[in-house]
């Protein structure tokens, strides 16, 4: 049966060229596309005479698929693939919408606003204040700043009187010096918001790489450097507003490694800490750089580092990072419903597989679409 409760017919019908019988692999190769010849296109420019022979010993067999853009469930065109959405992609054997399409989609329709997630984090909105955490990018690999725009807005409209903003720069999905641009562009917002009454400001910052943004718990000191200055409001560098931050910062180091700083008034004291009573939503979309901070937000009996002060609060992802540990517990949109995965076509087919993948992918797979089902190997 599907999700939708039809009967699945399971049957595929026979490949007009390949036989049956044949061992077929499929090899993925991180990061290699075809695009434009030129000097900047470091594979046209490489040498690469075993791609080259595929290519020109069979051009008949040779074929170009998309691995971006709308072709595997991304918004627009521009948008570019990564491992996570060549997993889900690969994985479903056909075009689901992805995380960032999911957002867009329940940001257009309102939606989000009407979920059980919003609804969870909004009844702090009277006395508390809603804090925001996430990667300051147009890069739409992790999250996007027009999505936090939506978000901001959408939320001032419905009751939150004061938010805090605690932001991480890029400069790995888009230019390194981008940083600068993002935060004049949150503070014109954020400044609008305040004309408008709401209480709104940027209260803390760091580079990704450095602060809060660890996958696959290599770092946990990484996470430690943002709660520290997301929740205490304790950071080695102090400043009056962010733009001046981050210009500074950059003078010794780039967008991915700035340290940590708190925003402070006119008394050093850090203007957003997380406090009881206050709402959380980490707001980007893409999960494996959230599933370490969720894990420290939500987890009673959490050990990796001393948080020293554990606020009780609201705590919503905007999308739920980590299906096999329901985590977080709620977020903002909900996934989609996958089912009659490739690897289940195969296997009813009585097609054997084996699959072998990195322990790093794991939480991307599992989190994914390769079910592991009878007749099929997976190695780590």
């Amino acid at each position: 049966m599907g999700s939708s409760g039809q009967q699945v017919s399971w049957k595929l019908a026979d490949h007009p060229t390949l036989p049956k019988g044949k061992t077929l692999a499929l090899i993925v190769l991180d990061g290699w596309g075809e695009y434009k010849p030129d000097e900047y296109n470091c594979i046209h420019v490489a040498q690469t005479p075993t791609m080259d022979s595929l290519k020109q010993g069979a051009p008949e067999k040779w074929r170009l698929i998309r691995a971006h853009g709308k072709a595997v469930g991304l918004p627009t065109e521009d948008d570019m693939g990564n491992s996570e959405v060549g997993h889900n992609a690969l994985g479903a054997g056909r075009i689901f919408a992805q995380g960032a399409k999911l957002v867009d989609i329940a940001l257009a329709s309102g939606k989000i606003y009407e979920g059980e997630g919003f609804k969870y984090i909004s009844e702090c909105f009277e006395k508390g204040t809603l804090h925001l955490i996430g990667l300051l990018s147009d890069g739409g690999v992790h999250s996007r700043l027009d999505q936090l725009q939506l978000l901001l807005k959408g939320a001032s409209e419905r009751g939150a009187k004061r938010i805090r903003v605690h932001i991480l720069t890029d400069g790995r999905d888009v230019l390194d010096g981008s940083s600068v641009g993002f935060v004049e562009t949150l503070e014109s917002d954020l400044a609008k918001l305040r004309e408008n009454g709401v209480d709104a400001r940027i209260a803390s910052g760091g580079g990704r790489m450095y602060v809060t943004m660890d996958r696959y718990e290599n770092d946990w000191d990484v996470v430690k450097r943002g709660w520290d200055a997301q929740v205490r409001g304790e950071a080695p560098h102090k400043f009056a507003n962010a733009v001046e931050a981050v210009k500074k910062l950059r003078e010794n180091a780039n967008d991915q490694y700035l340290p940590p700083f708190v925003i402070v008034d006119e008394n050093e004291k850090a203007v957003g800490p997380i406090e009881d009573g206050d709402a959380v939503v980490t707001f980007n979309f893409r999960a494996d750089r959230m599933v370490m901070l969720a894990k420290a937000l939500e987890h009673q009996d959490f050990d990796k580092f001393d948080r020293i002060k554990v606020p009780k609060i609201r705590y919503a992802g905007m999308l739920q990072y980590d299906g096999e540990l329901k985590l977080p517990g709620h977020y903002l949109v909900s996934p989609p419903e996958i089912d009659r995965t490739s690897g289940e076509y195969l296997v009813h087919n009585g097609v054997r597989t084996f699959a072998c993948r990195p322990p790093s992918d794991d939480p991307q797979v599992k989190g994914g679409l390769m079910k592991l089902v009878s007749h099929s190997i997976h190695i780590l």
